[in-house]
C-alpha cells in the first residue's frame, strides 16, 4: 500500500514543486538543479504520493549524508522515497543489499567482493578488447549506417556479463528487457512489478542449472562457496544476481551510447584522446562525471530530526542525493558544465558514495576504457547519420541514455 502523506505537513508539501524533474534537453541538465545550487542547494520537493523530500544538489553534502547512520537506506520502509508508484512496489519486494543498512549491508555484500577486485577485474582486460574487436569487426564488415546501441552498447556489456557471471549469452535481451521494464517512469505498478519478478525468476532457473552444472563463472563460485555451505539462501542469491545484472547491462550499455554521442558533439576533446591516449582513465572519469546515467539515487529517509546545510530535515523525510547535480558542483569541479578529457574528476558520484559505492565500478571503467578508444581508431571519420535533434534518448527512465544512435564513416 501506498504511504500516506502527514496531514500536518499537506498544505506545505502541496505547494513544494512535484520531483523527479525531466531531464529532457540531451545532455543539459533539468535548470531545477542550477536554481538549487544557487539558492537551495538542499531543496524542498513533492513526490507522487505526497511525501516530503529533500534533494542534496552540492558534492559535500552527497558525502556528508551517504555516510550519515541518522539516515537509512533501507527499501523496505514503508517512508522510504521513491520516484513513482511503481518504484514503491519494487522497492518493498527488493531484498538484495542495495536496499539494505548495515550490519546486513556488508554482510552479503562481502560475498561477492572478491569477484570484483581489481586483480581480477583487470584479468578480463584482454577478454574484454577481443569482445570489442569482434563487434567492431561485424559493425565493419555489415557498413555504414549503424545504430551503435543495438550493434556495441547493448552486446559488448551483455557479453563481458556472460563471460563473468556465467549468464548464458542468449538471454541477454530478456535480462534488458526485465532491467527496462523495472527502471522505466511510466510503467504501471503492475508492469513494473512483473518486470522485477521475471527477472528474479530467471536468476532462481540459472541458479539451479549452476548448482547442478557449475562452471567457471561467478555464479557458480558464489554458489559453491556460500549456498552450499549455508551462508547464503537461494532466494537471497536470486535477489542479488537480479541486482548484478541489471546493473551490469543497463548502466554500461547507456555510458557507451551516450559517450560515443558526448565525444561526437566535442570533436576538440575527441582529439586530445587521439593524440594522448593515456589520457583514457581520466576521460573515463569525466564521462561518469558529465553524464551522469543514474538519475535519482542514492536516496535515503531521516531516522531522525536532522539539519543538513542549513536545512531543517524531519524524521521520515525522503533524501535524494543527486548525482547529476553534485557532480556539476562549482565548488567541487571548475567549469562544471564544460566536458574537460583533461580536468581531475576521480571523486565524481556516478557510482555512489560510502558502503553502496557500486561493487561493480571496477569492471564498468576497464570497459569504458577499452571500448572507446577501439571504436574511434577502428572508425576515425565516424559520425552522426541524422540530425542530433532526431536522436532519442531516455527521458522516460531513471537510467538516462539512448535508445538509438545512428552513425556512418
Amino acid at each position: 500500500m501506498p504511504i500516506e502523506a502527514k496531514p500536518a505537513a499537506l498544505d506545505e508539501t502541496d505547494r513544494l514543486p512535484l520531483f523527479p524533474f525531466s531531464r529532457d534537453r540531451q545532455f543539459t541538465l533539468p535548470p531545477q538543479y542550477a536554481e538549487a545550487h544557487a539558492g537551495c542547494p538542499v531543496m524542498p520537493v513533492r513526490l507522487w504520493n505526497d511525501q516530503k523530500a529533500w534533494l542534496l544538489t552540492k558534492h559535500a553534502d552527497f558525502c556528508s549524508v551517504l555516510v550519515d547512520p541518522r539516515f537509512s537506506g533501507e527499501f523496505a520502509r514503508p517512508d522510504f522515497p521513491c520516484v513513482t508508484e511503481a518504484r514503491y512496489g519494487i522497492d518493498k519486494a527488493e531484498r538484495a543489499f542495495v536496499g539494505m543498512d548495515n550490519p546486513q549491508h556488508d554482510h552479503y555484500r562481502r560475498m561477492l567482493t572478491k569477484e570484483f577486485t581489481a586483480k581480477r577485474m583487470m584479468a578480463l582486460t584482454p577478454q574484454i578488447e577481443a569482445i570489442t574487436d569482434d563487434l567492431l569487426d561485424a559493425i565493419e564488415r555489415k557498413g555504414p549506417p549503424t545504430d551503435l546501441v543495438a550493434a556495441l552498447a547493448v552486446e559488448m556489456p551483455a557479453l563481458v556479463m556472460c563471460a563473468l557471471f556465467g549468464s548464458p549469452y542468449e538471454d541477454h535481451t530478456y535480462i534488458a528487457k526485465c532491467a527496462s521494464g523495472r527502471h522505466g517512469l511510466s510503467q504501471s505498478p503492475e508492469t513494473a512489478a512483473k518486470s522485477a519478478a521475471d527477472l528474479v525468476e530467471y536468476c532462481r532457473q540459472l541458479i539451479a542449472k549452476k548448482e547442478a552444472q557449475p562452471a567457471d563463472d561467478m555464479l557458480s563460485r558464489v554458489i559453491q562457496e556460500h549456498v552450499l555451505t549455508g551462508a547464503l539462501s537461494r532466494e537471497d542469491l536470486a535477489d542479488m544476481c537480479s541486482m548484478i545484472l541489471r546493473a551490469g547491462h543497463d548502466t554500461t550499455t547507456n555510458m557507451i551510447g551516450l559517450g560515443t554521442l558526448l565525444f561526437l558533439q566535442h570533436p576538440e576533446q575527441l582529439a586530445r584522446l587521439k593524440a594522448e591516449p593515456d589520457l583514457i582513465g581520466g576521460a573515463v572519469d569525466e564521462l561518469l562525471r558529465y553524464l551522469s546515467p543514474v538519475q535519482f539515487a542514492p536516496r535515503r529517509v531521516a531516522l531522525e530530526d536532522a539539519e543538513v546545510n542549513g536545512a531543517a530535515i524531519r524524521k521520515g523525510d525522503g533524501i535524494f542525493a543527486i548525482n547529476a547535480a553534485a557532480n556539476r558542483d562549482e565548488a567541487e569541479f571548475a567549469n562544471p558544465h564544460e566536458f574537460d578529457i583533461g580536468r581531475d574528476a576521480s571523486n565524481h558520484l556516478a557510482f555512489g558514495y560510502g558502503i553502496h559505492r557500486c561493487l561493480g565500478q571496477g569492471l564498468a571503467r576497464i570497459e569504458l576504457q577499452v571500448v572507446f578508444p577501439k571504436l574511434f581508431a577502428r572508425f576515425p571519420k565516424l559520425r552522426l547519420a541524422e540530425p542530433l535533434e532526431t536522436v532519442p534518448f531516455k527521458y522516460d527512465s531513471q537510467i538516462y541514455g539512448l535508445y538509438k544512435l545512428p552513425l556512418t564513416w
